[in-house]
This record gives C-alpha cells, structure tokens and sequence, in this order.
C-alpha cells in the first residue's frame, strides 16, 4: 500500500460560519479514526496584494490575523501548513513536498467547496496526482446548495469514484 497524505483546505477561523462550523469536530473526529501517513493544511493568506483583496474587496482572513489561524480543533492532527495566496493551494511550495515525500494518494477536505478546495483540486489533477475529495468533510461558508454544485462539477470532471464520504469501504478495509 501506498503513502497517503489528507490535504485539509482552509480551515480557518475566518471561514467558519453557520454553514461550516459543523466541518473542525468532525474532522477532528474523522483524524481521531484515520490515520494518514501526513496531514497538512494550506491556509489562506489575505493581504494588498491578492485578487481577493484588490477584485473581490475581501478583506478577512488577513495575514497574521486571528481570522487567518486555523481553527484549533484540528491543529493537533496537522504535520505541516502551507501557506498561499491564491485560491488553489497547489503552490510550488506544496508541489515540492509532494514530489519529495512520494504520495500515491492525496485525500481532501476543508472549505470552500465552490472556491479553494475546487482549485487545489483541479490543479492537483491537472498535474496527474490522484486526488479524492471527502465529500462530508468539504463545505461552503456561501451553504449547502453551493457545497452541492461543487461536488456535482468534480464528480464530472475528475469521476464520481474520487468522491467519496467518511463512511466509504477504503477507510475501514484491513
């Protein structure tokens, strides 16, 4: 069996909200049961300089404030952080330890669906790694019909057999 790695997107406390405040317990519960050979986060760096902050006029999540930490429940399981500026985290920070570490399987979870977990996504496939997303642990700070469409649009993109949920067989095979 090969080296997996779960890949949590963002978890920040800048974006937990009433759509998403259930997703830090669970996945500290879900960390709690699986183990993977690494554990890591991409955090969300919001500064002048990022499309988010100069387009979008968003302004949380700013770097070095308490909106950018990630939320405390899951920071025990968390080996190691990546930090970006862009919606993918898939930086060439992330590529390297990846291609150091040799991972046969990155596994996904975080926020948002629509938006941060998308991008690492589509850029992690784009570059031939395969990926699967843990659909019950992904949300969106925007709700449930946006968190849906998300996973209706990789589903088609990157096949239904890479969506999977907590519950799926490959976690509780021997």
């Amino acid at each position: 069996m090969g080296k997996n790695c779960l890949v949590i997107v963002d978890m920040q406390k800048g974006f937990i909200n009433e759509h998403t405040e259930h997703l830090p317990p669970k996945i500290a519960e879900f960390l709690e049961y699986h183990k993977f050979d690494c554990t890591i986060a991409t955090r969300y760096c919001n500064s002048e300089n990022t499309a988010c902050y100069q387009l979008g006029k968003w302004f949380d999540c700013m770097e070095g404030t308490t909106s950018a930490e990630i939320v405390p429940e899951i920071q025990p399981y968390i080996d190691r952080i990546f930090d970006k500026r862009t919606f993918s985290g898939f930086t060439p920070e992330l590529q390297l330890f990846l291609k150091q570490e040799q991972f046969n399987k990155l596994f996904f979870c975080g926020v948002n669906t629509d938006c941060c977990v998308l991008a690492t996504i589509f850029s992690c496939y784009d570059n031939v790694i395969d990926c699967i997303v843990i659909e019950d642990l992904c949300a969106s700070t925007l709700g449930l019909h946006k968190h849906q469409n998300a996973i209706a649009l990789l589903k088609d993109n990157i096949t239904e057999k890479r969506i999977i949920s907590t519950k799926s067989q490959i976690f509780f095979k021997s």
